[in-house]
């Protein structure tokens, strides 16, 4: 066994050790705790004797208390107010659907943020199962999401903006101290180009508040489940404060990279079922390629800001590289055309 693999398996008892006293403080007895997968967090999947749930770990320094307090004050109104599937924290015997986890020998802040949710049931399709008809149906749900589902938050309610400022800027969520190592000379002035290029549009959209809201900024196919009658949408994590029409951008984004071939038909399909739902003008599409663009930029970012993952270190110089070097054709063309891989 070498010394990566040895490594990977301590952390996988680390973060099993973690769930463990996650589910005791929630009284849950699991007859199995199954790793679904990790990247900005770790992610469990949890069966118990009554009910299956979905446990979501926050590794120190990866998510501030007001911010995920109020990830879930969205979710539960969303479940409360409309007929959307989206993840929801079960009635337990807990005050709190989150909780802070010490544990011995990790750097300041020395806690784990743990969050709990009902398992939703139903098929994940890859990006390149997806057909038409689904991607009508993503689109309806992202129209529904944008209209239904907006809510009048409390006075602390506190998530990130996802403007041009939050995409490009210091304060943005996606901000690393990492970035500036990663990035040389020439890929950073690609980027600050690429920021000043979508500087004028994305302001002007946000300017408009018809246009904006509540988004969830991370609607890659991996969060789409399918249910026989409806779709759900999961991991709400990076949900924010933007322009609506971003919250398309990040499964277009994908789409470029894995459907080429029939890319125009997919985009085609999720805009007419945006706009059945949500009445916006046609040329209000002519946005989405600048967005796409914000995607690709925003995907550098979060790249620099989880390198401490391994599975991350790994590919992201060559992948910050490649995808600068697919942001500089962008401007050349006004076309982001994408063949890197999505992680």
């Amino acid at each position: 066994m070498t010394d990566s693999e040895n490594l990977s398996c301590d952390r996988r008892r680390h973060w099993h050790d973690i769930a463990g006293q996650a589910l005791r403080r929630w009284r849950l007895a699991p007859r199995k705790t199954r790793l679904l997968g990790y990247g900005s967090n770790i992610v469990f999947r949890v069966t118990t004797a009554d009910a299956d749930y979905v446990l979501r770990l926050h590794p120190p320094g990866k998510a501030e208390e007001a911010r995920l307090r109020s990830e879930l004050q969205w979710l539960a109104a969303i479940r409360r107010d409309t007929p959307l599937m989206a993840p929801c924290p079960p009635a337990l015997t807990v005050d709190e659907p989150f909780i802070a986890l010490r544990h011995d020998g990790l750097p300041p802040p020395s806690f784990y943020y743990a969050a709990l949710f009902e398992h939703i049931a139903g098929e994940v399709k890859s990006a390149r199962e997806l057909n038409a008809r689904d991607l009508y149906r993503i689109g309806a749900y992202l129209g529904a999401l944008h209209t239904d589902a907006q809510f009048d938050p409390p006075p602390d309610f506190d998530r990130p903006r996802l403007d041009w400022r939050g995409l490009f800027g210091e304060a943005s969520a996606y901000a690393s101290s990492a970035e500036r190592m990663l990035a040389n000379t020439e890929q950073r002035a690609i980027l600050d180009d690429v920021a000043r290029r979508l500087r004028e549009p994305l302001l002007a959209l946000a300017s408009r508040p018809e246009a904006t809201g509540l988004i969830h900024a991370d609607l890659l196919a991996k969060n789409i489940i399918f249910r026989r009658d409806s779709i759900a949408a999961l991991d709400f994590e990076f949900c924010g404060w933007g322009c609506f029409l971003y919250d398309l951008a990040p499964l277009l984004w994908q789409l470029k990279g894995e459907r080429a071939s029939d890319y125009i038909e997919l985009e085609d399909a999720l805009w007419r079922g945006y706009t059945s739902i949500r009445c916006i003008a046609d040329a209000e599409r002519a946005l989405l390629e600048p967005l796409i663009a914000a995607r690709q930029a925003a995907s550098i970012r979060w790249l620099a800001s989880n390198f401490d993952n391994p599975k991350v270190r790994a590919v992201a110089p060559s992948l910050i590289a490649e995808r600068c070097a697919e942001l500089k054709r962008f401007l050349e063309s006004g076309i982001l055309r994408r063949s890197t891989p999505t992680l």
